[in-house]
């Protein structure tokens, strides 16, 4: 494993190079999520079918704003003495629907999707500096065009191992360090409906992660810290992906593609 993650004063330093409010960034294929208090979280972008920034709209809010303010305006302008309360609480909801329009132009959510699942990261940082993490992520994704080399070599080797049929051992690489919360991976252990989630020494029911990442939950671990159950569920999706296997005939495609934009040809 990286010495990045298990170095204590090279996490320190690496923690300087993340988005200030959200405590995210880039480092190679991976995703990096240093959560104040937790252990850094790293996600292997190569994982993933895809990765977006959505951006959440101040429509809604500054609508309903807009509306409480025209209330505001014909309260204020009535006779009628019991309008006051009127007043007081429309310019309550003006200021409410005003605040929750500025704190929505600086929320959006880091769209993580692997095969049906999405995951949505919420992050509080400029616009700019998360699409700067998006476009250094992408590449890395299996929608995603092959522009690099690793990308063109670990595609390569996922297309010869598959080519070949199942087995434990490409199940194991297809998913090893795919999700690591400090030096812990996260993996899926035992067959059929024992199988669990495994933190390190931590194990989850593969149904209690669900629910818990339908609550937006996070999964408790041991020295206080914590994983937030949909990354888990990523894990749990790549792993049945990767005994299913992959659509060979697309990812064929990917490689020729890039083979004729490069001039490369394989064990060239």
């Amino acid at each position: 494993m990286d010495s990045w993650y298990r170095d204590p004063d090279a996490e320190v330093a690496s923690r300087s190079l993340l988005l200030p409010r959200s405590g995210i960034g880039v480092r190679g294929p991976h995703l990096v999520i240093a959560a104040p208090g937790n252990p850094i979280i790293r996600l292997d972008a190569r994982l993933l079918d895809n990765i977006e920034l959505i951006e959440r709209t101040v429509a809604g809010p500054m609508a309903v704003a807009g509306l409480a303010a025209l209330g505001f305006v014909a309260g204020a302008l009535s006779l009628i003495p019991g309008e006051i309360f009127t007043c007081v609480g429309m310019a309550y909801l003006v200021h409410n629907r005003v605040a929750e329009a500025r704190r929505r132009s600086r929320s959006r959510d880091l769209l993580l999707v692997l095969g049906d699942l999405p995951v949505a990261l919420h992050v509080d940082d400029e616009p700019e500096q998360v699409k700067r993490i998006v476009d250094r992520l992408s590449p890395y994704t299996r929608d995603a065009p092959i522009t690099r080399p690793e990308v063109y070599e670990d595609a390569r080797r996922r297309l010869i191992e598959q080519s070949h049929g199942r087995s434990e051992r490409s199940v194991w690489r297809e998913l090893e360090d795919g999700l690591v919360v400090g030096a812990d991976v996260v993996q899926v252990r035992g067959e059929g409906a024992d199988k669990r989630l495994c933190v390190g020494e931590a194990e989850f029911a593969l149904d209690d992660v669900r629910e818990s990442a339908l609550r937006g939950a996070n999964l408790s671990l041991p020295g206080n810290r914590s994983l937030q159950a949909a990354l888990g569920l990523l894990v749990v999706a790549a792993e049945e992906r990767a005994r299913a296997g992959e659509d060979l005939d697309e990812l064929a495609r990917r490689i020729k593609e890039y083979e004729a934009w490069t001039g490369h040809t394989a064990g060239r």
